[in-house]
C-alpha cells in the first residue's frame, strides 16, 4: 500500500479469466459482472490511473466480454491490441496461416473423440480446453497434441494454461512483452505498474514488471512457484484491491504533462 500511496500514477494490467471473473466450465460462460464493469469505468475516469486488460482470449472476444471503452485491450497473449487510437494485430504469412489450418484440422480430428473436449479457434491460436475431459484421458490429450505439432516444432509450440493447451506460432510475444511495450509509450516519472493475473501465462508479466512495480498472483499457486510478489485469494479480493486503488488515486493531484 505504501508504494501505491507514493505513486503519482498507476498503470493497472489486469488478466480476465480467474482475475476479474471466476473460472467457469466453458470460456463463453465467463461473463463480466456489472459491478466489475462499473469499477473499471470508475478507474478509467481517474486522470491518475491507466488501465489495460491483458488476456489469452481473442481480442474481439475480450472486448465483447468487458466492453468498457477508453482503455487498452490485449488479446491472444500479446498478438493483438486495441486502444482508443485503433486496433493493431501481428500478421502471419499465408504459409503460416495454411499451416495453422492443417494443424487445427488434425487436432480436431484426433482429439474430437474425447468426451468433454472443447476447441476454441482464436485466429492465430487454437485453444484445446480439457477441463470437462475425464481425468483418465488427460495424458492422451497432451501426447496427441505433441505428436501432431512435432512436425512443425520449429514454427509452432504447445503452451499450457489452466486446463487448456494452446497451439501458438513461435514468434516473439507473451503477456510480459505486451506490458513492457505498452509502458514504453507512457511517462515513467512517478508511474507505478501493477499486474494482476492467475495463470502460468502471467508469469512472463510478473517477471517483466519486477521490482519497479507490483505483481499479484490471484489464487493459491499450488502447481507453480510464482514470480509474483503478492497474492490475492480470488476475484472478490481483486475487486476490493481495485476499489482501494481507486480510493487512493482519487485524492491524488494531477501533475502537468500527465
Amino acid at each position: 500500500q505504501n508504494k501505491i500511496q507514493q505513486a503519482r500514477r498507476l498503470f493497472l494490467f489486469l488478466d480476465y479469466d480467474g482475475t476479474l471473473t471466476p473460472i467457469v466450465s466453458r470460456p463463453d460462460l465467463a461473463l463480466c459482472p456489472p459491478e466489475v464493469k462499473t469499477l473499471l469505468q470508475k478507474l478509467r475516469d481517474l486522470p491518475t490511473v491507466d488501465l489495460a486488460i491483458i488476456s489469452g482470449r481473442a481480442l474481439e472476444d475480450i472486448w465483447e466480454k468487458v466492453n468498457v471503452p477508453g482503455i487498452t485491450y490485449v488479446g491472444n497473449h500479446g498478438l493483438s491490441l486495441r486502444n482508443p487510437i485503433g486496433v493493431h494485430k501481428k500478421k502471419l504469412s499465408i504459409g503460416r496461416q495454411n499451416e495453422f489450418a492443417k494443424i487445427g484440422q488434425e487436432v480436431k480430428n484426433f482429439l474430437g473423440k474425447f468426451p468433454g473436449i472443447f476447441f476454441e479457434d482464436k485466429g492465430l491460436i487454437l485453444a484445446v480446453h480439457y477441463r470437462n475431459v475425464p481425468r483418465q484421458y488427460s495424458n492422451q490429450v497432451l501426447k496427441g497434441l505433441q505428436e501432431i505439432t512435432e512436425k512443425w516444432k520449429g514454427r509452432w509450440q504447445v503452451r499450457h494454461g489452466k486446463m487448456v493447451y494452446e497451439i501458438q506460432p513461435k514468434v516473439d510475444f507473451n503477456k510480459g512483452k505486451a506490458a513492457k511495450d505498452i509502458l514504453k509509450v507512457v511517462t515513467p516519472q512517478g508511474l507505478l505498474p501493477i499486474y494482476l493475473g492467475d495463470d502460468s501465462t502471467d508469469e512472463d508479466a510478473f517477471r517483466a514488471i519486477g521490482k519497479k512495480g507490483i505483481s499479484v498472483f490471484v489464487g493459491v499457486p499450488i502447481e507453480i512457484s510464482s514470480a509474483a510478489e503478492f497474492y490475492l485469494k480470488d476475484p472478490g479480493e481483486v475487486m476490493e484491491f481495485l476499489r482501494r486503488c481507486a480510493e487512493i488515486m482519487r485524492r491524488k493531484p494531477v501533475f502537468p504533462g500527465h
